[in-house]
């Protein structure tokens, strides 16, 4: 039976054609090379350079660079600062001597810190040299004694005498009757100087030095 002649005059025969594949569509996880009962199947054109491309590709972004940052010390200590000669600082309510100062002064600067917090006591630091309380004098006294420029105290009147005349390069002891403070590096150590009286303190207002006479520590 001849079944071309049993067509419709009017049929056409179509060709199906599928479309290739998008490349920008294929990843890169289905572009490995296809197998068949675990032979490889070819690839062809195309298709085949562009496996070849994936396999060969290299990320082109820049790398990351790790940067250093320093660690940040908050509420650093206080520093002392070389070169500074004669000068105390003042930093959050104690004094810091300079590098260069002599041990000495460094004794004084600490002695005087420990003062800081010492209401004013009337005869304090005179019967009982280590006291809770002191007054201009006992101030004067614990400082130089505490930095081993005196043995035991003395009134203020005492101080006249005390070492020798004049200002001194690191300390000076400032005496009137009645009222002594000192100079260490250029920081006053005072209960006076003020229109209220205070317990020791560092301070750097000025202050009248009518009437008062200076003296220093021999060598200082």
């Amino acid at each position: 039976m001849n079944h071309a002649q049993s067509r419709p005059a009017s049929f056409i025969p179509v060709k199906y054609r599928v479309p290739a594949p998008d490349p920008s569509r294929v990843s890169v996880a289905t572009a490995g090379r296809s197998t068949l009962l675990g032979v490889p199947l070819p690839t062809f054109g195309r298709e085949q350079t562009r496996v070849a491309a994936i396999r060969e590709s290299r990320p082109t972004w820049p790398q990351p660079v790790a940067t250093y940052h320093p660690p940040v010390h908050l509420n650093p200590p206080p520093v002392s600062t070389p070169g500074v000669r004669g000068k105390v600082r003042l930093v959050n309510g104690l004094a810091i001597a300079p590098s260069d100062a002599p041990p000495v002064v460094h004794r004084a600067v600490a002695a005087g810190n420990r003062l800081q917090k010492m209401p004013y006591k009337w005869g304090g630091g005179h019967a009982v040299l280590n006291d809770n309380g002191y007054d201009c004098s006992g101030t004067v006294s614990y400082v130089l004694r505490e930095a081993g420029l005196m043995k035991g105290q003395m009134p203020s009147r005492g101080f006249f005498n005390y070492g020798e005349s004049g200002e001194g390069e690191w300390i000076t002891v400032w005496v009137r009757d009645g009222h002594v403070f000192m100079i260490i590096g250029g920081l006053r150590l005072d209960t006076g100087g003020s229109t209220t009286r205070t317990g020791p303190r560092w301070k750097t207002r000025s202050r009248s030095y009518k009437g008062l006479v200076p003296r220093h520590p021999r060598g200082l």
